[in-house]
């Protein structure tokens, strides 16, 4: 379960997400523009120019590139570029995102629900953007009738080679003094340090829209790598094993591998204040209900079993099994089914 970028202890804002991306951004400085003339955002497929009465991010006002993917992990191929727009704060209480995709493949490819994380196949609402400074994970602005205050690109799947497809995403601002924010997508590595501009009063239709009430979810240091990912708060610990790691397929009897892993995660235990450990077991969607749901209680019972070997102090243990319910990736791809299979334990500090 290969997660970017590593397992050190970089603080990584992607929050409940772990993508496997062979990727890489590039960071352009403010000299360098967003192409030629013919480049992204004038392609064949305009997404912001007919979506339906949902458009927005004018090109003229999104001013240069700020960072490039240089190729993504949608479902389609890795022959897609998307290159990522300073973002606007086009209200004190409003940010707008731009980013362009482009195919550069030599056929015409479709663009995949990578973009929507778990919602709507055709918006780019799996975007989140990250103040780092706060430790806040902005969520997209949703309006009164639960719809994405987003682009639609419906209609514009299907991409020619060097065609672009232009979108955008409006979110809760972030403080005033926030100049530059995190793009986290779940196609590419993320977008670090894109700058936040000043824009207020453009796109006056998107700023001024009734929304529902906005989603700024708290995160805190995440460590990613290929066998677990951390998620500490400031008074818990959340690890997520992967299942890959743990067991074989549709089994529930601990590999030799996951041996490794549960001293590693007993000790933690040992050392903590906590006096209870919650451990819970999910599974991908594939199969039903009859095989996932006992798949992962069992899952979850079996690290329990062995934490509690493990464990050298009294603790209460808990384990439940959640099945394909509560998915941190996309299910249409493998690699966002090896995400969600896993077994999370969480423990006071």
């Amino acid at each position: 379960m290969p997660l970017r970028p590593n397992e050190s202890s970089l603080f990584n804002h992607s929050l409940l997400r772990a993508v496997p991306v062979a990727a890489a951004v590039l960071m352009l400085s403010a000299c360098v523009g967003g192409g030629d003339a013919d480049g992204p955002g004038n392609g064949g497929n305009d997404g912001g120019s007919d979506d339906g009465g949902n458009g927005g991010g004018n090109q003229a006002s999104k001013g240069e590139v700020a960072a490039s993917s240089l190729t993504t992990s949608l479902e389609s191929g890795d022959d897609f570029k998307i290159d990522v727009y300073p973002i606007r704060r086009i209200s004190d209480d409003v940010a707008l995102l731009d980013i362009t995709v482009t195919n550069t493949g030599t056929e015409t490819n479709r663009l995949s629900p990578n973009l929507a994380g778990m919602r709507k196949s055709t918006t780019a609402e799996g975007v989140t953007l990250i103040d780092s400074a706060n430790r806040k994970r902005h969520m997209p602005l949703q309006k009164t009738d639960d719809q994405c205050l987003c682009s639609d690109f419906k209609g514009q799947e299907r991409v020619d080679p060097g065609d672009s497809v232009d979108i955008w995403v409006a979110y809760p601002a972030p403080p005033a003094d926030v100049d530059a924010m995190t793009v986290a997508t779940l196609a590419s590595p993320d977008f670090v340090d894109i700058p936040l501009l000043e824009a207020s009063g453009e796109e006056e239709e998107i700023a001024q829209t009734a929304t529902a009430d906005p989603e700024i979810r708290d995160i805190s240091s995440i460590q990613m790598g290929e066998e677990e990912t951390r998620e500490d708060s400031g008074d818990e610990s959340k690890i997520m094993l992967s299942s890959d790691v743990l067991f074989k397929v549709n089994e529930s009897d601990l590999t030799d591998k996951a041996d490794t892993a549960l001293k590693k995660v007993a000790k933690e235990i040992d050392d903590s204040s906590a006096d209870e450990v919650s451990i819970d077991g999910y599974t991908d969607n594939t199969g039903n209900d009859s095989i996932n749901n006992p798949l992962s209680k069992d899952r979850a019972e079996s690290v329990q079993k062995r934490l509690e070997d493990l464990v050298s102090r009294d603790v209460n243990f808990s384990a439940e099994g959640h099945g394909s319910s509560d998915p941190i990736a996309s299910n249409d791809n493998e690699e966002g089914r090896e995400q969600n299979r896993r077994v999370t334990i969480s423990f006071a500090k």
